[in-house]
């Protein structure tokens, strides 16, 4: 049997990455975010016509930045660029792949949201929940989507499978409209304040109440709301529940967090019953509702918790004991649902 090139196995992989996300109809954010993690190194696309620009880590972190390293125009749209930044350079011939596949998506995903869409469409909906993107680009995507420009709405996002990111519109019995889409690993829905929250997924959350100028606010809200969603605790999150939880996201990876964390993880390893507990114990304002909670008997639990405040360290059950515990099941659920 003659053996395959492994550089052209690896360039029909990218072949097939990108095409995977021409059928699901990804947005632009999702493809550059493909190349950055295929090639290994900062991917961007600049789109001076939509005033876009965007660049993303081959981690899939978005950050700030311009065109730098090898630079491909995208096909059909006049001073839109796509660019690999590698450094030191790499395989130029695998870079080459990924950038041309790259900016021909894009131009695809362009060619899909430039005009006026009879469905949702994934790429408007991402240019509307993008803080990076210009305002009259949102504001433009949002009348496209037919969204009212003085109207109030909900972002919520769920959890979801991979499959398809198609979107869809739909309107309730009074006629109420809401959009649908999925973008990257969540499927995100938004809504009229008015009309009752809807609930997809294993998990889910609601950002807060806000404008369609602030929707990319109440995106990032529902997105730090869903990482604090799950088991043990509820499935299902409404961020201006939370008060002021959601602020701990931008410090869950310092020093003391991670410290904090890693105590907590040691003591629920130690007993399949712990986390249970623990959460029951944080949530619930006495030990004979966590006990109803976990169905187990008051003095069961009594002597759990006394288990559980030894190997902590701590007191779970006095009011400063339970702000920790809080925090820390907390962090643990930030830094586990990234």
């Amino acid at each position: 049997m003659q053996s395959v090139d492994p550089g052209a196995g690896a360039a029909l992989q990218v072949i097939a990455h990108f095409d995977a996300l021409v059928e699901a109809r990804a947005g632009l954010e999702a493809t550059v975010r493909t190349a950055a993690v295929l090639a290994g190194c900062a991917a961007g696309l600049a789109i001076p016509a939509r005033r876009l620009l965007m660049r993303v880590e081959p981690d899939g972190r978005r950050v700030d930045g311009g065109p730098g390293g090898v630079v491909a125009p995208v096909p059909g749209h006049e001073g839109a660029v796509t660019w690999l930044d590698r450094s030191p350079p790499g395989d130029a011939e695998f870079d080459r792949v990924v950038l041309d596949r790259l900016a021909a998506t894009a131009g695809t995903v362009l060619d899909r949201t430039g005009t006026g869409v009879s469905e949702v469409d994934p790429g408007a909906v991402e240019l509307l929940l993008d803080a990076g993107a210009a305002e009259a680009t949102r504001l433009a995507a949002a009348r496209r989507l037919g969204l009212a420009p003085d109207g109030d709405f909900v972002v919520t996002v769920a959890s979801v499978e991979l499959g398809t990111a198609e979107g869809a519109g739909s309107a309730d019995a009074a006629g109420h409209q809401s959009w649908a889409v999925r973008l990257g690993d969540v499927e995100v829905t938004i809504e009229p304040a008015s009309r009752p929250r809807l609930r997809r997924g294993e998990r889910s959350a609601a950002g807060p109440v806000v404008g369609v100028r602030e929707l990319p606010v109440g995106y990032r809200q529902a997105r730090i709301g869903l990482r604090l969603a799950g088991a043990p605790g509820p499935s299902h999150v409404d961020t201006v529940d939370l008060g002021g939880l959601p602020a701990l996201a931008e410090g869950c990876d310092s020093p003391a967090a991670v410290a904090e964390v890693a105590g907590l993880e040691r003591v629920t390893a130690a007993h399949s019953w712990a986390l249970a507990t623990l959460t029951a114990v944080a949530a619930e304002a006495s030990l004979r509702g966590a006990a109803g909670v976990l169905h187990v008997h008051h003095s069961t639990l009594q002597s759990r918790v006394e288990v559980l405040e030894h190997r902590l360290g701590y007191a779970v059950t006095t009011p400063a004991g339970r702000t920790r515990l809080t925090i820390a099941l907390a962090l643990r659920l930030l830094r586990r649902n990234r």
